[in-house]
């Protein structure tokens, strides 16, 4: 039937080839967030790659259409028909060979069932990429599959095009890089047009939370914010240059202290604006163990103001320190109630200070 469909429209002329391609294509590219952006920016790429770079695969019931583990430079649109795309779940590190065989590898995978409205391998666009499932088709089914080169060549004769893939593959990527466990589709379970979407990803992350104490910093972590919002908006590269805000500051945009791990937890990069009393608050401490614990990137600084200067600290620090008498006893309260005691205290603010402090001073 796709033989007999194709002579047909090559009989057409060429310009109403490219007219039927795109009417019954351009719905398809759109169930993507990418797609539907990129046919506003330029029609007249989509309308290309409609007709010379997306094309017709076909897999018979019981076929697979790819394999765990196989290199991709393509992406898929599920036209018709049904598939079952199958996630290996990682086993516990602590099972072994005997008991990985007499598993049930039923409860060891994910089984995902796709019909027309999604698509798989989005990252083949954007990045060298190996597939991390398996797709089996259930029935008779037919993809439209875009070739990555074919889709860069399109893309990049064009300003807006390249503008936009460039804005969104950093997003893209950036999301993809911070995945628990990778998968051919981005989100496992319904990825249609209606649920998921670039904002969707966008921001559920910060680029930088900035902690210090509000009493001795406050103005230099406002001036802070204010500064590193304006290079990233700035940055149309930047991943987070549509962030409406990609600085956290924790007196400001924290509502709810119950939730400041989770916050540190979601943002890429953690500044310690260093004054003479913040190892002593506790919240601030709180902020700073929870970065250790999750391995944020943790960068020092320390705010250069007349008469107020921020000293390191000694051994003398750390003794009194597990003695209780640097934090108050509500302090360690505080820090217990959240699952910290002062051992994981002393270890964090030891491993900050493996690095050398960077200097601020915007007074000047």
């Amino acid at each position: 039937k796709l033989e007999q469909e194709s002579k047909l429209l090559e009989a057409l002329p060429p310009n109403l080839q490219a007219d039927l391609y795109e009417l019954v294509r351009v719905p398809v590219l759109r169930w993507s967030p990418f797609f539907v952006n990129l046919s506003h920016a330029s029609p007249v790429v989509v309308r290309g790659l409609c007709q010379s770079a997306l094309l017709p695969g076909v897999t018979l019931a019981r076929e697979i259409c790819f394999g765990n583990g196989e290199a991709s430079n393509t992406m898929h649109f599920v036209e018709s028909g049904e598939l079952k795309y199958i996630l290996p779940l990682p086993l516990p590190s602590s099972t072994t060979l005997e008991e990985d065989s007499e598993m049930d590898h039923t409860s060891t995978s994910k089984h995902i069932m796709v019909k027309r409205g999604y698509y798989l391998s989005e990252a083949a666009l954007w990045t060298d990429w190996v597939h991390c499932g398996f797709l089996l088709a259930s029935t008779d089914s037919i993809t439209l599959d875009l070739d990555r080169r074919k889709f860069t060549e399109a893309v990049a004769q064009n300003q807006r095009a390249r503008t936009l893939a460039v804005k969104y593959a950093k997003k893209f990527l950036w999301r993809l890089n911070r995945m628990d466990l990778l998968s051919d589709i981005i989100l496992a379970g319904d990825v249609s047009s209606e649920n998921y979407s670039l904002e969707k990803f966008r921001f559920e992350r910060y680029f930088v939370f900035i902690s210090h104490f509000k009493s001795e910093a406050g103005t230099e972590a406002a001036l802070m914010q204010q500064g590193l919002s304006s290079l990233i908006h700035e940055d149309a590269a930047h991943p987070c240059c549509d962030h409406p805000e990609p600085v956290f500051l924790d007196s400001e945009n924290l509502v709810d202290l119950s939730t400041l791990q989770d916050k540190v937890r979601r943002s890429d990069n953690i500044v310690i604006l260093l004054t003479p009393m913040i190892l002593t608050r506790p919240w601030c401490l709180l902020e700073i163990v929870s970065a250790v614990a999750n391995a944020i990137n943790i960068v020092p600084v320390r705010v250069e103001r007349p008469g107020e200067i921020f000293q390191y600290p000694s051994e003398d620090f750390y003794h009194r320190l597990r003695f209780g008498k640097v934090v108050s006893a509500e302090g360690m309260q505080t820090l217990a109630k959240e699952g910290f005691n002062l051992d994981a205290v002393e270890k964090a603010i030891r491993q900050v200070f493996q690095q050398v402090a960077l200097p601020f001073s915007p007074h000047k």
